[in-house]
């Protein structure tokens, strides 16, 4: 598994979960998957995790730098960030390798690298997020959707998520044109990705239900008291 940590200092603002900054949520996620980030801590070997730091200020460069993670600094905008994660994911991975691109804004429950690895074998794309609007007047209070199971979460296929997902190398080579189509304004418009990819490419998104990862805006904040 090869993981895509995206942060900037040029967010959208908004009203976050107090106490959970864009360190805390790095921390977090270093912890829940250091299964994959230090299994293989060798001289010389690249750790599994790029962090890429776009249009971030000298105070969290440094931050940043204090891990010892791998770091590119670029300044290409929201939508411009996730293209060169794309592009860099495609070029130095095998079809068969399973990469997880993440936004700075997010909180990880420990067994989400397992997750993923089990949601992969039943659908081409996989989230941990359970965005809550699928739950309102936007889809009739929830979608209707088969649930599955694997060995340690039930599962659903849902519509869309944002921009924190994980797929096969294979999968993303095969969709790229569908992906360069959307990330080329300044914002990457998720929903249409997704809806299109299942129209055109008959592509599956998974969410594990209940989910193991939730946003840090404070809208959101039922999803962390319900972990």
């Amino acid at each position: 598994m090869k993981l895509y940590y995206r942060i900037s200092d040029n967010s959208y603002k908004k009203q976050k979960l107090i106490g959970a900054t864009k360190e805390v949520c790095l921390a977090n996620f270093c912890i829940a998957f250091q299964d994959v980030i230090f299994q293989n801590i060798t001289a010389g070997v690249k750790p599994p995790l790029t962090i890429i730091a776009d249009m971030c200020e000298d105070e969290t460069i440094s931050m940043l730098k204090q891990t010892g993670l791998p770091l590119i600094r670029t300044a290409n905008g929201n939508a411009g960030s996730l293209k060169f994660a794309l592009e860099l994911a495609l070029s130095e991975n095998k079809d068969d390798e399973l990469v997880y691109f993440v936004e700075d804004d997010y909180l990880h429950l420990k067994n989400s690298s397992k997750l993923l690895e089990e949601g992969i074998k039943r659908s081409d794309y996989v989230t941990l997020y359970d965005h809550p609007d699928k739950y309102t007047r936007l889809y009739d209070g929830g979608e209707i959707s088969k649930v599955i199971k694997t060995a340690s979460s039930h599962w659903r296929y849902t519509i869309s998520t944002c921009m924190t997902f994980a797929t096969k190398i294979k999968t993303l080579r095969e969709d790229k044109s569908i992906w360069d189509e959307f990330v080329s304004d300044e914002h990457p418009h998720d929903h249409f990705i997704f809806k299109k990819l299942s129209e055109e490419k008959r592509r599956r998104l998974a969410v594990c239900i209940p989910g193991s990862a939730c946003h840090r805006s404070e809208e959101h904040t039922s999803e962390l008291q319900s972990h």
